[in-house]
């Protein structure tokens, strides 16, 4: 890696970082969970969080995560509470004194799995198009639904020498990579699921405390009582797996809810229609008070209750699709609906930022930048509806669509030395 000479400059530069880093602030609506009773508490060295032992049947205490240098604590309170439960490991970032890249042609790569969704074509969309508006030339691989298959790709861009790399991995396996690519100096940044590697800058939602304030919100839905239905999209893929664990925590104030988490979708929306559809038929006397999903396949979920001649129970909404808040806002009397504001070109957007920062020389302090999606409920629904979204519309709802804020400037910022 190239770094920057230590100087004076740089030594104070970096003192002055502490100050900047822990007076950062971000929108509450984005670090809270108060829909669904989520507390702010920050953290110590190694993890933050409070006895939950009183908490009862669709509340969400906060959750230890690991912050084994402090960083987090650093950052302040407000940015613990968006870490709650994260399932990863913040380290101090190898990258914190990279000097970047500002001239000449820079090139980033892109490593994505294969598109299977419309939220996973429209990150890769959106990144190429925020890379290729900062100037950057774009190299874009898509692999399938092999880790071996997106490993050979990465090993590609380091090949072809790119400045840097942005990929989704698709589940462990990628740190020796990483560190290939860090001896190389080129640094790389993962999307929605997060690699434990200081070599590696993780641009994440946090989908435990996800899993955890959707589960909470059903729960109080059904009363605490029946059975939750739980989706999956691909098996051992971090951001599904976190999704449950959150859940789960979530539900194990709920004696009188038991979650049935047998069905995997590869999170398509048309396999999750035909899953469902086979479950309800499997089980035709057992009553689902509501659906918890790993990713966005709401209207699939909804056409195969639908389909099957079932009553349409209250799913989360995980990424909130246009067809899913269209059914929920036309029978808002009587569905009681919860869904996740996960927007992809609001993920893509923080990413670049990310990437800009780190190529104009900023420096990121942690390995990992958590970003916590805002709850949508009855009570905000106004604000992520238009009469334009059909019923059916597997797409998943933008930051253009409905001009609401995913991850605020000002707290990207804040991981950043300048």
């Amino acid at each position: 890696m190239t770094a920057r000479p230590a100087t004076a400059a740089t030594a104070t530069t970096h003192r002055n970082r502490t100050v900047r880093i822990s007076g950062a602030l971000c929108a509450a609506a984005l670090l809270t969970l108060t829909a669904a009773g989520c507390s702010k508490k920050s953290s110590d060295s190694t993890s933050a969080g409070a006895d939950s032992s009183s908490s009862s049947c669709g509340t969400v205490p906060a959750a230890k995560f690991n912050d084994t240098a402090g960083l987090v604590k650093a950052l302040g309170s407000d940015y613990a509470a968006a870490y709650s439960g994260y399932s990863g490991t913040v380290q101090k970032s190898a990258w914190a004194n990279w000097a970047g890249k500002k001239s000449g042609t820079i090139t980033v790569g892109i490593s994505e799995s294969q598109l299977v969704n419309p939220y996973q074509t429209l990150i890769n969309n959106a990144l190429q198009k925020y890379l290729k508006a900062q100037g950057y030339k774009v190299v874009d691989l898509v692999s399938t639904n092999e880790v071996t298959n997106q490993i050979s790709q990465f090993n590609q861009l380091i090949t072809d020498k790119v400045d840097l790399i942005i990929y989704q991995p698709l589940a462990a396996g990628f740190e020796s990579v990483v560190d290939k690519a860090a001896k190389a100096g080129i640094p790389s940044i993962s999307v929605l699921n997060n690699v434990a590697d200081a070599n590696t800058v993780n641009v994440v939602p946090n989908a435990f405390a996800a899993g955890e304030a959707q589960a909470a919100a059903l729960a109080k839905s059904m009363g605490g009582k029946g059975t939750l239905l739980g989706v999956h999209g691909i098996k051992g893929v971090p951001i599904d797996t976190d999704t449950f664990k959150g859940a789960k925590a979530a539900l194990a104030k709920c004696s009188g809810i038991t979650l049935d988490d047998s069905i995997y979708t590869d999170f398509s929306p048309t396999t999750a229609q035909t899953k469902v559809q086979q479950y309800l038929a499997a089980n035709p006397t057992k009553t689902i008070g509501g659906v918890l999903e790993g990713g966005p396949m709401t209207t699939g979920i909804i056409s195969a209750f639908q389909k099957s001649s079932v009553t349409v129970p209250p799913v989360a909404d995980n990424g909130l699709t246009k067809g899913g808040v269209a059914y929920w806002a036309a029978n808002e009397s009587s569905y009681k609906g919860v869904g996740l504001f996960n927007p992809a070109d609001g993920l893509a957007q923080a990413v670049v930022q990310v990437a800009k920062h780190m190529l104009d020389g900023d420096g990121v302090e942690a390995s990992d930048i958590v970003i916590n999606p805002p709850l949508v409920t009855s009570d905000n629904l106004s604000k992520f509806s238009k009469s334009s979204f059909k019923t059916g519309d597997a797409s998943t709802i933008t930051v253009g669509d409905v001009g609401q804020t995913f991850a605020e400037t000002s707290y990207i910022d804040g991981f950043f030395g300048s």
